[in-house]
């Protein structure tokens, strides 16, 4: 008779066989405890290499915003009348001084027609009305209703479904116009200004009513008009009031004209934008300083509280990248600028960098162009080489921190299949103990049966 699975719990024998089974399977379960421990040191060792993966992006990242003159340089404009012109400038504008007169603004058509209600039907027209709506060399067909409320929301309409770019409203001009027949104005405009957005107006289908309505709207018609501008002598003409292609990465937004006046634009260095883009990079990597410095604390007693405690891979990168931000760069043409230190960028002890934005913009209105070349020159800048260094780390394909996350992968699997062949021996174990402990006490049950079988023989004829 089987007796897999049954515990007689010490009946016979007076033992707790249960706690025997129990203290006998923990001692034969330390070994997987063991490895659930090495998986488990897998896994967080793993998650720091991610972690770490994450940190030295955020560098790469950075050094990318500087590895050019282009993105190292940030650039500002000013303009010496902002009630005319105001100006912006990209790290791509060339720095220097311009003349600018704004002789007329761009200007977006209107057209406007009257009625005496907003909402009643116009007289002589048959409903639905069709205007027809030519504009950017497109054609619109808009049916609305016989009111201009109607008009105008239809028109509205187009513009939401096939962006037209022309809008309407009714404006009521209010019960004292001396005019009631023309109380509620049907305003139809271009939403961008100048000449390319112009637009016509054409009575399609409505009776004559109607045909007066959109021959009114043509009469009373602002036309649209380009901006004209002379830069440095040269007549210029947009058809918007901002400007952004007359001088590469200059932006002029023209707030009023003013024929004959000129405005200076002034485009140069950006010290405190720049110097922001400099922080970033040293705040990234003073974030994997940190990192680093938390892999190997010890606690009270001497031990260690990271499992990355004195991994040479992380020792490796430290002392690689530390040595970029701490080596000269002997090509920025002046030996007072070929180092961090000289730019306002120090290290401690721990290697960590304390960034001062006076001192690095102090140095770079001094030498821009070598305060530059320490980070973008194309051998030895510090950007540069963070970034190629990095890479060699962070690659998806054959990088150092991919070789070791395939690793850990194939060491956590390797210690679960160790743990599922030995959480399958403990069960075999543990059934093999259930099924001897209870064929002894199935035996001992037996015996006590026969003892007392014995006795009650002995008794009867004592």
């Amino acid at each position: 008779m089987s007796t897999a699975g049954i515990s007689f719990g010490g009946l016979a024998s007076g033992l707790d066989t249960q706690a025997i089974i129990s203290a006998l399977l923990a001692v034969e379960r330390r070994p997987i405890l063991a490895l659930e421990k090495t998986k488990k040191s897998l896994q967080d060792q793993k998650k720091l290499f991610g972690d770490l993966g994450d940190l030295l992006d955020k560098i790469e990242s950075a050094a990318k915003d500087l590895k050019t003159t282009s993105s190292f340089l940030q650039m500002k404009a000013t303009s010496s009348n902002e009630e005319i012109v105001t100006a912006t400038a990209s790290s791509t504008a060339t720095p220097g001084s311009y003349t600018v007169s704004v002789e007329a603004l761009a200007s977006g058509q209107i057209n406007k027609a009257g009625a005496a209600s907003a909402t009643d039907p116009i007289a002589n027209s048959t409903s639905p009305v069709t205007l027809q709506l030519d504009v950017g060399g497109n054609t619109f067909f808009i049916d609305a209703d016989n009111n201009l409320n109607a008009i105008a929301a239809a028109i509205n309409a187009e513009d939401d479904s096939s962006d037209t770019g022309v809008r309407a409203e009714v404006i009521d001009t209010g019960a004292n116009n001396p005019n009631p027949n023309e109380r509620y104005q049907l305003v139809i405009r271009s939403e961008e200004p100048g000449t390319d957005n112009a637009f016509t107006l054409t009575a399609d289908a409505g009776g004559t009513g109607f045909t007066n309505l959109v021959s009114t709207l043509n009469t009373n018609q602002t036309n649209a008009t380009d901006a004209h501008l002379i830069v440095n002598g040269v007549d210029v003409w947009r058809s918007d009031n901002t400007v952004s292609d007359v001088f590469g990465g200059i932006t002029l937004e023209l707030q009023s004209a003013s024929p004959g006046t000129d405005v200076t634009v002034t485009v140069s260095t950006d010290g405190e934008e720049t110097s922001k883009k400099v922080k970033e990079l040293v705040d990234a990597y003073n974030e994997l300083i940190d990192f680093f410095g938390e892999q190997n604390k010890v606690d009270e007693e001497g031990n260690a509280s990271s499992p990355l405690f004195g991994d040479t891979t992380l020792r490796s990168i430290r002392t690689n990248l530390r040595s970029i931000v701490g080596n000269a760069v002997p090509t920025t043409g002046n030996q007072a600028y070929e180092l961090l230190s000289q730019i306002g960028i120090s290290s401690d002890t721990d290697g960590k960098l304390t960034f001062n934005q006076s001192e690095f913009e102090e140095a770079l209105a001094d030498d821009e162009a070598a305060v530059t070349a320490l980070f973008t020159d194309a051998t030895n800048g510090i950007a540069i080489r963070l970034e190629s260094q990095i890479d060699l780390y962070t690659d998806s394909v054959d990088g150092l921190l991919k070789t070791r996350s395939d690793g850990f992968d194939r060491r956590i699997k390797q210690t679960s299949n160790r743990i599922d062949d030995a959480e399958r021996r403990l069960e075999q174990y543990e059934q093999q103990l259930t099924t001897k402990y209870a064929n002894l006490e199935q035996l001992l049950s037996r015996l006590q049966s026969q003892g007392s079988s014995v006795g009650s023989i002995n008794q009867a004829f004592g």
